[in-house]
């Protein structure tokens, strides 16, 4: 299939470019089906795209730098709509344990010896991950969220959603049985949504950062001050991001809170805080009917395929979102302690998978369907598609070259099909991405990152959670989960 267009470097005058790839598949994400260009040159400008179309319409000698890209794929960098970079540390340190216990005996005991600088290093350790299989965009949700920005992802050069968390419930929550309501301080709240505030106000402009509100969950604070959120975002035209009904743990504290007939769901529609504003994460504990008032109210769900399936044994409702409701959905990672990685190629693969398997239809959630919600639809869910998420003339910059000569993804056939797209995501690993563009800016160069030393990193990390398992050793015990008693005989 040909671009239609008129010739890019026409329209646009190109008389030199900084960058190149030639003789490549365009996967562009725009116009019909996948966009696929055979034989294709994308170039860029400073930031921008400025031509996207077949190479024999393209002068590769305008170019200061080329890149062949011949059995190569070029396509949009992915987008990872759901993201908490700052435990990365405790990776492996709450797996296979009850979904009840995760949170205040699992990650609880092990995260409150987590110290700022650990953060950091999780989360230089968590990007560095994403960026060599293939994510670009990376929604961040935490605590001090500002702090990540200024230290990791403008060091890097990285796109991020600022995303801080706001909840009004104490930290101590290990103590707790799962009918126990929390204590809402409101004080705490304020403050949060205050540093949530700040987060427009220092990033204002910068090219790389967006962000968004942060309510943790409904179950973690008031009805009140969720409204107050939404009436911020409403006036900033953002978007807050919501963890919603995730699960046991969280129908438990509504029903105790607001009565045993109150959902998530119900209690939002109540107070008009369903629409186009929310992102709504995992929604594994709606049902059919309440995710159709979610997707009529134009709710965007940031899917958690794998971290939910690992922690809940539940998998998440995506493809009834997507593909029978019709609704705006893109993937994410979560957090390490959860999935155990940061591997969007891992998570197109297993949302795919696991459609099939629930809906026991092989049909469900095609390949061409599951990049597509790991690049343009996660760009829509995070309100920046106008600027990423396709291959189009005047967006940024941001892709990335996977190399298909590669024992996974041979062979590659193009008649009377392509092949390539069905194994990028059931085949790939995300190892043989070796180029990664941000905002024409190339952060990876032949698999081989430019701005930091990796070795360093992975050493530091090693040796700062061994410390941090150390110092939680004594907590984490006394919180009694079944992964305590796992190691006592043996298993880890």
């Amino acid at each position: 299939m040909l671009f239609t267009r008129v010739p890019m470097y026409e329209r646009y005058q190109i008389n030199m470019v900084s960058s190149a790839i030639i003789n490549t598949w365009l996967l562009t994400m725009h116009g019909s089906g996948l966009g696929i260009v055979e034989n294709g040159t994308l170039a860029v400008e400073n930031e921008t795209i400025v031509y996207a179309g077949p190479s024999d319409r393209f002068n590769p000698s305008n170019a200061d730098s080329i890149i062949d890209g011949t059995n190569h794929v070029t396509m949009p960098g992915l987008v990872n709509t759901h993201f908490h970079s700052g435990m990365t540390l405790l990776r492996g340190g709450a797996q296979d344990m009850p979904e009840i216990e995760w949170m205040n005996r699992g990650v609880g005991p092990l995260g409150a010896h987590v110290n700022h600088d650990d953060s950091l290093i999780g989360s230089k350790l968590a990007i560095v991950e994403g960026l060599r299989s293939g994510t670009t965009t990376f929604a961040e949700y935490g605590a001090n969220v500002a702090r990540l920005v200024e230290n990791v992802y403008q060091p890097f050069g990285v796109r991020v959603v600022a995303t801080e968390s706001i909840n009004e419930i104490s930290s101590n929550r290990s103590h707790l049985k799962p009918s126990d309501l929390y204590e809402f301080d409101p004080l705490k709240g304020d403050a949060a949504l205050k540093q949530g505030e700040q987060l427009f106000e220092n990033f204002r402009g910068e090219d790389l950062v967006s962000c968004m509100y942060g309510p943790q969950a409904l179950d973690m604070m008031s009805v009140k001050l969720l409204t107050k959120i939404r009436d911020r975002a409403v006036f900033r035209g953002s978007k807050m991001h919501l963890h919603l009904a995730q699960g046991e743990r969280e129908r438990l504290q509504i029903q105790g809170r607001y009565g045993a007939d109150v959902s998530t769901v119900s209690l939002l529609c109540q107070h008009n805080l369903l629409g186009d504003f929310l992102i709504g994460a995992h929604c594994h504990d709606t049902d059919a009917p309440e995710r159709e008032l979610m997707a009529d109210a134009r709710v965007s769900m940031a899917s958690c395929q794998s971290s939910i399936s690992m922690i809940d044994g539940i998998v998440p409702p995506l493809s009834h979102y997507v593909e029978e409701l019709g609704g705006t959905a893109g993937l994410g990672t979560d957090q390490a302690p959860g999935p155990g990685n940061h591997n969007m190629f891992r998570e197109m693969r297993t949302a795919s998978l696991l459609a099939k398997i629930t809906h026991q239809d092989p049909t469900r959630l095609p390949a061409w369907k599951s990049l597509e919600l790991a690049t343009i639809a996660g760009a829509r869910v995070l309100d920046l598609d106008d600027i990423i998420g396709s291959l189009e003339v005047g967006k940024r910059a941001d892709l990335i070259t996977i190399n298909l000569h590669h024992p996974n993804l041979s062979p590659t056939v193009s008649q009377p099909f392509r092949n390539f797209v069905p194994n990028l995501v059931y085949s790939a690993s995300g190892s043989e991405v070796d180029n990664v563009f941000i905002n024409g800016r190339q952060v990876m160069a032949g698999g081989k990152l430019s701005f930091i030393d990796e070795s360093s990193l992975l050493e530091e990390a090693d040796e700062r959670a061994s410390l941090i398992f150390a110092r939680a050793e004594s907590d984490w015990r006394n919180a009694g989960s079944m992964l305590v008693r796992h190691v006592d005989q043996g298993h880890l």
